[in-house]
Parts: structure tokens; C-alpha cells; sequence
């Protein structure tokens, strides 16, 4: 059975059709109506006919009494038509204006500031979790601009780096912002102009995610915000390049090959160097033998020269992988194979295919596909558009892709969790996974454990909350350089302070959200740990300390690490 939102959406999209059809039925109920009328003319015309029943759709239909039936029904059913289908026309030709006229009402929407390939994606997955949205697009010619349209998302053209255009989509009372245009610069700019706007707020802090194209810069912007405990706007900063190359790795891990593991790299371009560098940073903490390298085939018209830059930037690179450089033309990879037979490189054990392009991603699969062995599974990083993906998979099914897997890059990276809990949606992950652990065993949960349906949101705000406990404490985050960064150890001192200011933390949470001490009651929102650390139980009081203790193997995770600012 089909819903009320759903008959609203067909008559929506169907109401042409619909009024064509109803107008046809009055014209041909009227002409029937009006040939067999008592008071027509004497033998009329088939024009007078048609004359007569065209007049009722302008409201001057018949004022007689005693009708024909379809007389009847056509003198109501054509001036309804007309009148529908001029509030259509008009609604048509002013829909822009009319969504626009209730932004002032909304409350607790978002503003996506962008409407490129990111912008995109977020507008679908807030609109498929039913959230109020509206669009800041500079450009009027913007294709998506039909997908909101189709959405009834409204969109409002011009540029978001404007206070009077921030207001003008409700900044005020909006709950959050995207910053997703394709140039940082502009990005940054938004948010900034949105934490002046936000400082006379009248409702609860805005919350910003801005997305910045180069990893390292997204970084220390990151940082630098981190450090500003307290600011009354919450802003995050995150880079689709970083968090992909983690999803892609997670997804699909390098084949140890026997423990020694060899993968291809094709078009060394910003996902594809992030992916090199997590990959040789898991290799590093994951092998049992410190002598066996993690080989690289990068396959780029311009590898040499990139590779050196990568190696540059990551010194370490050097001590953990061994590079075997190679041009996007055909001849060079035929020739791959001799290649690794002269360096002695063992078997490749998996392929990754990255380009700013989906066309020429498909193009280098289908290259690499007829020159590599069948055996190694490649893996094709594609943005959203759903074409080309569709097209890898119906090539696949006819043989001519085999064990050949693709990577939406911004539909897995794009999502309602990295909105809600920013570049630290990660840490949160590994918070809720452990105590989904501790859970498993039987054992009570951690102090820091809230109720089940706001235990995201808790884990989030520790997450966050990392940076301010550490700056207390003589210490701060910088970006991952250090590789044995993940092995950093506090002195238990520095645990107990931590665990401390943690536990006060979460009883502040707790309380605020009409939180009791009782006896463990989730509905009823009572915990036997709203007490002071030190009455806490002995084995929860250790919990929370073995949790702080995988800090820095947790920031590691999103290319970042602890280090000391001075001796504590």
C-alpha cells in the first residue's frame, strides 16, 4: 500500500498528465452536454458544439437550470481544471521563490554551501534521512540545481562566502553547515564568515565541516581548531582523499602475498599517494619481520618524478617500501612483469586504480586488466557518478573485467556519520567498538557509557574532547610523522589525571542529560557511576585507564600523533 507521501509525490510528478486528462473528459462531457441540451440551438454545428464546451474552462458556462448530467459535471469539472492548472503554472514559474520563502521558518536545518560532485552526495544522504536542507550555489547554470528541485530542497544562487547570503538561508537557526565548494580558500572563508555570524546566535552553537582538497593542510587546520577549546562554533575540517584511502584500504587490504605483500598504484594523484602512505604505515605496524619491504608498482606517466616528491614529504617511505616506477603507456606496462623479475619483486598481490577521472580510471582497468595477471584483483576508486560503475560491473559480468571491484569514493566517504562526528567520527568508531568488546564478555561497561540511544553522540564528544585533555597536560597533536608516534606512552601520572578529567567529563554529560545516580536503568537514565573517580569500582576505574592508554594508537588512525609541548 502505498503512503500519503508517496500519492502526494506521483500526483506531483504526474499533475500535467493528470489535468490533460481531466480537461480532455470535461471538453468531451460538455460537447455530449451541450448537443443534447433542451435549449441548444436547432441542429448545431459540431463547431458550436465544441465553441460552447471550450467556454466553460473560462468560467462562463451555462446559467440554466435542469441540465444534461454531463453538462453538470463538465460546468464544475473544466473551471477546476483551469483553476489547477494556473496555481500549477504559477507554482512552476515561482518554485524557487515559494521554497525560498520558508527558509525563516526553518529550524535546525543544514546549509550546504556547494553543489559539485561532494555537495551532491550530502544532499541526497540528508535528504533520504529526512533532514531540512537548503543549498547555497554560486553558479545559476549548476545541473544539480535540478536535483534539489526534484528534492523540493530549496536552493538559493549566490555566493556563500557573503554574510547577506548566509542569512538569507537561515544561518541563525540553522543546526549545521557544510562547506563543500571545490575550492579550499572558499571554504575557509565561509566559515569563517559563519563563526562571526554565529557569535550572536540566539539559539544552540552552529556546528561547520568544511571540506579542504590537500590532506596535510586539512590536518593542521584540524589541529588549529582542536586547540580552540571552548569556541562557541564547533568546525571540522576533513579531506575526501584522507578518509577514502583509509575506507578503500579497510575494504580492501593488501594480500600479504606469502608476507610479502606487492601492490600496484595506477595515476599517483592525491587519493593514490594517501593510499600508499597508510598502506606502508599499516605494513609498518603490522609485519612480524622488519626486513621484508612492502613493494609499490606505481604506474603514472609521471611516477618518477612523484614518487621522489612522496618521498621528500615522508622520509620514512624509504625504510618500509621499495618503488618500481612505471608510465601509464602501453608498452611500459607490458613490460611490468620483466620489471619485477630484474628487482626481484615478488608476485603482485593487488591492484588500485586511482584518477581525478572515472573515465580515465575505466580506461587504465581495462588496460591493466588485459596486461596483468588475470589472478591479481584490482580494485577501481570511481567518484559518485553511477554510470561508469555500472559500466565496470556489466563488463565484469561478460568476462571482460574479472575479479575487478570498484570504489565509490564519495558515497563511502560522504555520509550522514562523517557529518555527525566530523574527521573524529574514526576515534568514536574504536570507542564504540571496544565497548561493544567489553559488552561481549559479559562485563559491565566502561563509566564513560551512556545509554544505548546516545552512546554516538557520547563517544563523539570524547573523541573531541582528546585535544583539550592533552593540552592540560603538557602535550598536544601534531600531524603523523613519527611512525613509531602510536607507540607514545604517558606516565601514570598522566593516566590517572586523564582518567580524572575523562570521568568528569562524562558525569557532566550524564547530568546534563537528566542523568541520575541509581542503580544501572537505561530508561530511566540511572548509573551506580555518577560518583567521584576515586569511588568508582576497581575494575571500571582500570577500564577507563587501559582506554586512554590507546590514545595515541587512536589519533594515529587519523594521521595525527601526541607529542610533548614541554616536560610535565
Amino acid at each position: 500500500m502505498m503512503s500519503r507521501r508517496s500519492v502526494a509525490r506521483v500526483l506531483a510528478d504526474y499533475r500535467w498528465w493528470l489535468l490533460g486528462a481531466a480537461g480532455i473528459v470535461a471538453f468531451a462531457l460538455g460537447c455530449v452536454g451541450f448537443a443534447s441540451a433542451p435549449q441548444a440551438l436547432d441542429h448545431p454545428t459540431w463547431t458550436d458544439v465544441a465553441y460552447w464546451s471550450l467556454t466553460l474552462f473560462t468560467f462562463t458556462g451555462p446559467a440554466q437550470t435542469h441540465l444534461p448530467v454531463t453538462l453538470d459535471i463538465a460546468r464544475f469539472l473544466a473551471p477546476i481544471v483551469t483553476a489547477c492548472a494556473g496555481v500549477s503554472a504559477l507554482a512552476s514559474l515561482f518554485r524557487d521563490r515559494l521554497r525560498q520563502m520558508r527558509i525563516p521558518l526553518m529550524r535546525g536545518h543544514i546549509v550546504v554551501c556547494g553543489l559539485g560532485d561532494v555537495g551532491n552526495v550530502f544532499v541526497r544522504h540528508l535528504h533520504e534521512a529526512g533532514a531540512q536542507i537548503v543549498v547555497i550555489e554560486q553558479d545559476p547554470a549548476n545541473p544539480d540545481i535540478e536535483l534539489c528541485n526534484g528534492l523540493r530542497v530549496p536552493v538559493i544562487v549566490g555566493d556563500a562566502q557573503l554574510e547577506r547570503t548566509l542569512l538569507a538561508a537561515g544561518l541563525r537557526h540553522a543546526d549545521r553547515l557544510l562547506a563543500v565548494c571545490s575550492v579550499d580558500a572558499v571554504n575557509t572563508e565561509i566559515v569563517a564568515v559563519a563563526r562571526r555570524l554565529a557569535a550572536d546566535r540566539p539559539s544552540r552553537d552552529l556546528r561547520c565541516l568544511a571540506r579542504i582538497g590537500d590532506p596535510e593542510l586539512c590536518a593542521l587546520l584540524l589541529i588549529q581548531e582542536a586547540n580552540l577549546a571552548g569556541d562557541s562554533l564547533s568546525l571540522d575540517f576533513f579531506s575526501t582523499d584522507e578518509i577514502s584511502a583509509r575506507f578503500l584500504l579497510d575494504d580492501f587490504p593488501i594480500d600479504a602475498g606469502g608476507g610479502r605483500p606487492h601492490i600496484a598504484v595506477a595515476h599517483l594523484d592525491a587519493l593514490g599517494a594517501r593510499l600508499v602512505l597508510h598502506a606502508a604505515r599499516g605494513w609498518f605496524e603490522d609485519r612480524t619481520d622488519a626486513a621484508t619491504p612492502l613493494w609499490i608498482t606505481v604506474i603514472d606517466d609521471h611516477a618518477e618524478e612523484r614518487v621522489r616528491s612522496l618521498l621528500d614529504q615522508y622520509p620514512a617511505l624509504e625504510h618500509v617500501c621499495r618503488f618500481i616506477c612505471a608510465c601509464a603507456s602501453l608498452r611500459d606496462i607490458h613490460g611490468v612483469a620483466a620489471r619485477h623479475a630484474d628487482k626481484g619483486a615478488p608476485p603482485m598481490t593487488r591492484g588500485y586504480i586511482t584518477a581525478h577521472r572515472d573515465e580515465q580510471a575505466l580506461e587504465t582497468a581495462l588496460v591493466l586488466r588485459h596486461h596483468l595477471d588475470a589472478s591479481v584483483p584490482l580494485v577501481v576508486a570511481l567518484s559518485q557518478r553511477h554510470e561508469v560503475a555500472r559500466l565496470i560491473n556489466d563488463v565484469s559480468t561478460d568476462r571482460v573485467l574479472t575479479n575487478t571491484d570498484v570504489f565509490p569514493t564519495f558515497e563511502r566517504t560522504c555520509t550522514m556519520e562523517l557529518i555527525e562526528g566530523g574527521p573524529f567520527e574514526t576515534i568514536a568508531r574504536a570507542i564504540r567498538r571496544w565497548l561493544d568488546e567489553e559488552r561481549a564478555d559479559g562485563e559491565p561497561a566502561p563509566s564513560w557509557s551512556g545509554p544505548d540511544e546516545s552512546r554516538e553522540e557520547s563517544s563523539r564528544a570524547q573523541a573531541r574532547s582528546i585535544v583539550v585533555k592533552l593540552a592540560g597536560f603538557g602535550c598536544a597533536i601534531a600531524p603523523f610523522r613519527d611512525w613509531g608516534a602510536s607507540d607514545f606512552k604517558f606516565t601514570s601520572e598522566e593516566i590517572e589525571m586523564l582518567a580524572i578529567a575523562e570521568h568528569e567529563r562524562w558525569m557532566s554529560e550524564r547530568l546534563q542529560a537528566g542523568g541520575r545516580l541509581g542503580p544501572g536503568n537505561t530508561e530511566q537514565k540511572m548509573s551506580p557511576y555518577l560518583v567521584p573517580f576515586d569511588e568508582l569500582p576497581t575494575d571500571i576505574a582500570e577500564r577507563d585507564r587501559m582506554f586512554l592508554r590507546a590514545i595515541p594508537d587512536l589519533l594515529a588512525s587519523v594521521g595525527l600523533q601526541v607529542i610533548r609541548v614541554h616536560a610535565s
